[in-house]
């Protein structure tokens, strides 16, 4: 399991090379005529070092023998970018829990809010909670409500490994965010 995982996320790395840095925040000037919003942007998350961006807060006590680190709790407050590089401009946040919840696979059930601090969604938020298998290419979690411009948001996010560095604790994930946002 932990081989499998480990080839999975150096391959992401290695294809993350190759792949264009696509940039900006789609469909910034608002809801579509049918209430429709794409964003996609990069999630920054750092769990080892100096000042990690995630840290964990609890696990069982069979969590170091499991291959799928089953029973974990990490609390995260990471950065989110319009590139792929942290060096791009940041959007806003994600702050939240995830939590290793698959004995057989990795797989993480993932709470967080995407809050963002400029543009037009400056002091708005949404809300992800699901299932996460990160070593799937893609996974797709649901939108479960928001605030201010995402007032009423549904919709879902897909989640998109594009680097891993397993050494220092350091993933980027694009997220692409489908929002329907209903302003009654």
């Amino acid at each position: 399991m932990a081989t499998a995982f480990f080839r999975i996320f150096v391959l992401g790395g290695l294809l993350a090379l190759f792949l264009p840095a696509e940039v900006g925040v789609a469909n910034s000037e608002g809801a579509d005529d049918h209430g429709l919003i794409h964003l996609r942007f990069f999630w920054h998350d750092t769990s080892r070092g100096p000042d990690p961006s995630a840290v964990d807060v609890a696990q069982s006590p069979t969590t170091n023998a499991s291959a799928t680190r089953f029973g974990q709790v990490r609390v995260f407050d990471d950065p989110i970018t319009v590139g792929l590089n942290i060096s791009t401009e940041k959007l806003g946040k994600s702050q939240g829990i995830y939590l290793s919840a698959d004995k057989e696979i990795s797989g993480l059930l993932m709470d967080m809010n995407f809050y963002f601090i400029t543009g037009r969604y400056n002091g708005s938020t949404f809300a992800v909670m699901g299932r996460n298998p990160i070593e799937s290419p893609v996974r797709e979690m649901p939108v479960v409500g928001g605030t201010q411009q995402f007032r009423f948001a549904t919709g879902y996010v897909q989640a998109h490994t594009r680097y891993t560095d397993l050494t220092i604790g350091y993933n980027i994930v694009e997220y692409n965010c489908y929002l329907k946002i209903n302003n009654y």
